[in-house]
């Protein structure tokens, strides 16, 4: 597969747009958008919208130390708007069994 690296942080305006993976080095502040048709790895804070699986891809993830984020989408499924978190942690968000879009702790191994 193939990816996408971005080393800066997104700001209010910018649109990325990948036919792969799209892994962030930065932040993707509010009113940025990314959409990848693979999975979003950002290592930074999410508070604008990001949408991974674009062409329908359910197994695809999105993944940030701070998942704050005003829009999460995966494939068909969207999110509601998450809330700043005062600790934040890292997080992962997937489509769960049930066929919904959730977050959880990113956790190794």
């Amino acid at each position: 597969d193939t990816a996408l690296f971005i080393n800066k942080t997104l700001r209010s305006g910018t649109r990325v747009e990948f036919p792969g993976h799209i892994v962030i080095m930065g932040d993707v502040n509010p009113g940025a958008e990314v959409v990848a048709e693979g999975n979003v790895i950002v290592w930074g804070r999410v508070r604008g919208m990001i949408h991974a699986g674009a062409k329908g891809d359910r197994s695809a993830f999105i993944c940030a130390l701070d998942l704050s984020a005003n829009h999460l989408r995966i494939a068909d499924e969207v999110s509601a708007m998450r809330k700043p978190q005062k600790a934040p942690k890292p997080e992962i968000a997937t489509i769960n069994s049930e066929g919904r879009l959730q977050a959880e702790l990113w956790q190794t191994g």
